[in-house]
């Protein structure tokens, strides 16, 4: 096994030959018209990026983009956000490293597409590993017209189970191996912070009860320290990580968070909802030092 360094160099390569597909869902356009609409209706495009799907059976599923049942045009996020939003879905085979895929001429594609068509806010919303690549994305190319990042059951520092080596085919280990935490902390170098201030943000946090975390991502993954410290602010469904996209309680929410306007929060209210998502003991805030009267 090659050297963590050497990983990550490789990880962090763009992949110009990685088959990406960008549909539109609200509104619909009929299979047969082979494109997209030629002009947008909504001022607010919306662009759901997925996170892993595994195809144990038919591995070569994973090399060819696919659309995940909440990215199709009847699901209930896509319902949920089509009276403010063009909805749209962006899909990618997951054959190579999630940084390859933050790097992607398709993805770099698909978003200035977008913003070709003059819309106003670009909101990307991705679930799980899709959240990352929404989040890195937006911090690594600031000129590409993202307005805003949702990121939902997202493991920005990882997750342990990206180490289990079993249960996945071959062809997708180079994707489901980029999620571990050591890669992650490795490749967060230099790449890894939020967006510039003018990109909203937040973090849909999935926990479930008596959890610290949805069954699969940790609560300190979804919610890590770097958005924290700028304050991201971020919002907890009960709800597992697979249900995050599904569940109609979590898409009310998901809705919600990607129309409103979202502002950073101050330390005292990150503090607050860190003691209250995490249980820990209140940390007090230092206030700013003030030279004595003379």
């Amino acid at each position: 096994m090659p050297s963590l360094p050497v990983v990550v160099v490789v990880f962090a390569a763009p992949c110009a030959n990685l088959p990406t597909e960008l549909w539109q869902l609200a509104p619909e356009i009929p299979a047969r018209s082979g494109g997209m609409m030629a002009e947008r209706v909504k001022d607010r495009a919306a662009l759901l990026i997925p996170g892993l799907k595994i195809h144990p059976l038919r591995p070569t599923l994973c090399a060819r983009p696919e659309r995940h049942s909440w990215q199709e045009p009847t699901s209930d996020l896509v319902r949920t956000l089509a009276p403010d939003f063009d909805v749209f879905a962006f899909g990618y085979a997951q054959t190579a490293p999630l940084d390859a895929v933050v790097h992607s001429p398709g993805l770099r594609d698909a978003v200035g597409r977008l913003k070709g068509r003059g819309y106003k806010e670009i909101v990307l919303i991705g679930h799980s590993a899709g959240g990352v690549i929404a989040r890195l994305f937006a911090s690594a190319y600031p000129g590409a017209g993202v307005t805003k990042v949702v990121t939902v059951a997202s493991p920005h520092t990882g997750a342990e189970a990206a180490n289990i080596p079993i249960g996945y085919p071959r062809a997708q280990s180079p994707f489901v191996q980029s999620l571990s935490p050591a890669v992650r902390l490795a490749a967060k170098i230099g790449i890894d912070s939020p967006p510039e201030d003018k990109v909203e943000m937040a973090c849909v946090v999935c926990k479930l009860r008596r959890l610290d975390g949805d069954g699969l991502v940790h609560l300190a993954s979804q919610w890590p320290d770097s958005c924290r410290a700028c304050g991201i602010p971020a919002v907890v469904v009960p709800v597992s990580h697979w249900e995050a996209m599904l569940n109609p309680a979590a898409v009310k929410v998901i809705g919600e968070v990607a129309r409103e306007k979202l502002t950073r929060w101050s330390p005292e209210e990150v503090e607050r909802a860190r003691r209250v998502l995490f249980g820990e003991a209140m940390i007090p805030v230092k206030k700013p030092r003030r030279d004595p009267p003379r």
